[in-house]
This record gives C-alpha cells, sequence and structure tokens, in this order.
C-alpha cells in the first residue's frame, strides 16, 4: 500500500517538474551566457524576460482575476447608491457575484480544462462538477441568510463578502478534484 502511494507521489512530482522545466531552461540559459556576472542591464532584461514568459503563460487567468476585482471594487463604491434604491441589496448582490463565478469558471475550465480522454467522458464529468458548483452555491446563499438574522452593520457585509472567495476556493479544489 505504501508502495503504491509512493509511486503515485513520485508521478505527481514529476508532472510538476514538467511545468516548470522550461524556465528551468531559461534560466539556466541565462546563467551560461555569461549574465551571472554581466551588466544590470543583462540581469534586468534576462529577469523582464522570466516575467514576460510566465505573464503569455497565463494571461487569460490574470484578465479574469482582473474582471473580478473591478467587478468588486465597483460594487463597494457604488454601494451606497444602490442601497438607496434596492432595499435587498445584499441578495442581488450575493447573486451576482455568484453568476459571475459561476461564468468565470466555466471559461477557464473550458480553456485549461483536460483535454486528453473521449468528450463523453469529458461531458460527464463536467456535469458531475456543474452540479457540484450548484450544491455549493446554494449552501453559500442559505449561510448567508442564516448569518444576516444573527449579525448587523459592518459585520453582516464583511461576512456577506468573505463567502465570496471561500466558495471560490472550494469550487477550485472542487474542479481539480473531480476533473
Amino acid at each position: 500500500m505504501k508502495f503504491a502511494s509512493k509511486k503515485n507521489n513520485q508521478k505527481n512530482s514529476s508532472k510538476n517538474d514538467e511545468r516548470y522545466r522550461e524556465l528551468d531552461n531559461l534560466v539556466q540559459e541565462g546563467n551560461g551566457s555569461g549574465l551571472g556576472g554581466g551588466s544590470c542591464l543583462g540581469k534586468c532584461a534576462h529577469v523582464f524576460k522570466l516575467i514576460f514568459k510566465e505573464i503569455k503563460d497565463n494571461i487569460f487567468i490574470y484578465i479574469l482575476s482582473i474582471i473580478y476585482l473591478s467587478v468588486s471594487v465597483m460594487n463597494t463604491i457604488f454601494a451606497k447608491r444602490t442601497l438607496n434604491k434596492i432595499g435587498n441589496y445584499s441578495f442581488v448582490t450575493s447573486e451576482t457575484h455568484n453568476f459571475i463565478c459561476m461564468i468565470m469558471f466555466f471559461i477557464v475550465y473550458s480553456l485549461f480544462g483536460n483535454k486528453k480522454g473521449n468528450s463523453k467522458e469529458r461531458h460527464r464529468s463536467f456535469n458531475l462538477q456543474f452540479f457540484a458548483i450548484s450544491m455549493l452555491d446554494a449552501c453559500s446563499v442559505i449561510l448567508a441568510f442564516i448569518g444576516l438574522t444573527r449579525t448587523t452593520g459592518n459585520i453582516q457585509s464583511f461576512v456577506l463578502q468573505l463567502s465570496i472567495p471561500i466558495n471560490m476556493f472550494l469550487l477550485l479544489f472542487n474542479i481539480k478534484d473531480i476533473g
């Protein structure tokens, strides 16, 4: 039993190592080309080359994160104006954020999801994930309403805003485990 788990750990570590092998090669090329004792400008150029490569590889995740942060900031800025117009602002905000989170995770899953295997297998797995995401969404709304009856003021808005990143964190683990 322990032998099988060690073998699985070795396979997982080799997968993780493959992801960073190309960046390691870039670092070694930089050290081998004389940048180790070279000019400050050469070192800066090499660092910016590594940063640009990392950003280029993960551009979609950065764009989706910026969109999510801008929506969160917009909701925070216009909270008082909206509160005067809509009395049930916390429910509207929670459902809007959950809708945006669902769209973001669907985009991330379809872009970076498991591309191997046949389409039926991927589709069945995605249906399980979508069901689990819906259950987590429903649980977060129910817990938020329970919290509304027990807390007031700033603590209430803090708890409601805290449930969003916790929900996203659990959804990310859900997508990794089932997929």
